[in-house]
């Protein structure tokens, strides 16, 4: 069943969560590797079973498309057309499309994805459309979003991670539960069974708050059952910090069925895509919609598309500062904790040096521990590879 964990292999926590009542609507917390997208869609055959509805009678929102194509062989599995899942603003312009005007409201040059949810909200206003309503990823969804959502069914389950929300216009437990008409959550899932514990070690350096970061550490379940320490490389400059990577990459490959490269900035997948490709190497972008998770091929992805997803190693170039500028500057906490909690065995992070963000001088002194949660290296130039003419170490085009 590939990456869906069979019902019968799910914890008793994890069952007791996809068969929740749909008496009210349901919220269900969840650290990353707790299960939050296996249980939604568990939960959605349970449902359908329960209420005897087909696909055509429910709906499972996620946040990206990226996630909705990861899923799609779940859905096969599960008996479920690919219809039934759609990001909200793709199902919201279909209804437009459809049903109000087949041009859609702008801003500038873009849709103006907003104005498109008033106008479907206003226009469903009042009918249940399905029978229940799954939501994935829903701290990335703003309240509006939500009162949209309410009113599609009698009943709507919400899974999140607030640590998660990387959104500016995303919403937290209390707006989430508030636009429900809920009072609390109805479960929090405490364990963390994906990610290795020398990866929950590291991302706990990244949730700020002491109380949650404690829950986190002790969230953790899964055996490390072999030594496979993280590694943080500390490049001589962008020429090393490639050839590291080339050789990192073809290293995992021979023994990893799921690889992903995770970027801050979109043109950096299709830059290093482009690169890798030159070297031999085939790999998978997000561009023109072309990703195949049925193939072993490495993913390169921002670590906004990687939301939702799960690879057996994580590899994270480019965490300098360039790459972390403007607005993402306030979120380099949260992004870098999405980021290497994609991760179930294997982390690698690189930058090049004096150019790296300074919040991983948090995560050093783990390499002293015993025994060592994570390895720092530092190298010299590998190989002399002419750099682009009037490129600097922390330039963050990063082209090969």
């Amino acid at each position: 069943m590939g990456w869906l964990i069979p019902r019968d292999e799910l914890t008793p926590e994890q069952i007791r969560a996809l068969e929740l009542r749909t008496n009210e609507h349901r919220v269900i917390l969840g650290a990353p590797g707790s299960g939050k997208t296996q249980i939604l869609l568990h939960r959605a055959r349970y449902l359908s079973e329960e209420l005897g509805v087909g696909p055509d009678r429910f709906h499972i929102f996620v946040y990206t498309k990226v996630l909705r194509a990861y899923i799609q062989d779940a859905l096969a599995e599960l008996g479920f057309p690919d219809e039934c899942v759609t990001t909200l603003d793709d199902w919201c312009v279909r209804m437009h499309k459809s049903h109000i005007s087949s041009v859609l409201p702008r801003n500038g040059k873009w849709a103006d994805f907003a104005a498109v949810r008033k106008a479907v909200h206003k226009l469903v206003k009042g009918r249940a459309l399905f029978d229940f309503v799954l939501v994935d990823e829903g701290q990335d969804l703003d309240p509006e979003a939500f009162a949209l959502i309410r009113g599609l069914a009698p009943h709507v389950t919400v899974a999140m991670d607030h640590k998660q929300q990387i959104y500016d216009e995303g919403s937290g437990e209390v707006e989430i539960i508030r636009a429900l008409g809920l009072r609390r959550s109805n479960l929090t899932l405490l364990d963390a069974f994906r990610c290795c514990p020398y990866i929950v070690r590291i991302a706990a350096e990244f949730i700020p708050d002491r109380a949650e970061r404690e829950a986190f550490l002790n969230q953790g379940r899964t055996a490390q059952t072999e030594i496979q320490t993280p590694l943080l490389y500390e490049a001589a400059d962008f020429d090393d910090e490639k050839a590291r990577l080339i050789e990192v990459l073809r290293e995992r490959q021979l023994v990893d069925r799921s690889i992903a490269i995770l970027f801050p900035l979109k043109r950096q997948t299709e830059g290093f895509a482009e690169g890798l490709r030159a070297e031999g190497i085939p790999v998978e972008t997000v561009k023109n919609d072309a990703l195949d998770f049925s193939t072993p091929l490495p993913k390169l992805l921002t670590f906004h598309s990687a939301k939702g997803l799960t690879f057996d190693s994580v590899l994270m170039p480019r965490l300098v500062k360039n790459s972390f500028a403007g607005p993402m500057s306030k979120r380099t906490e949260r992004l870098l904790y999405v980021g290497l909690t994609r991760a179930t065995k294997w982390l690698y992070m690189s930058g090049t040096r004096g150019a790296m963000l300074p919040e991983l001088d948090r995560i050093r002194s783990l390499a002293d521990e015993d025994p060592p949660v994570i390895a720092v290296q530092h190298e010299r130039p590998i190989v002399a590879v002419p750099s682009q003419a009037g490129r600097t170490d922390d330039d963050s085009f990063d082209i090969f």
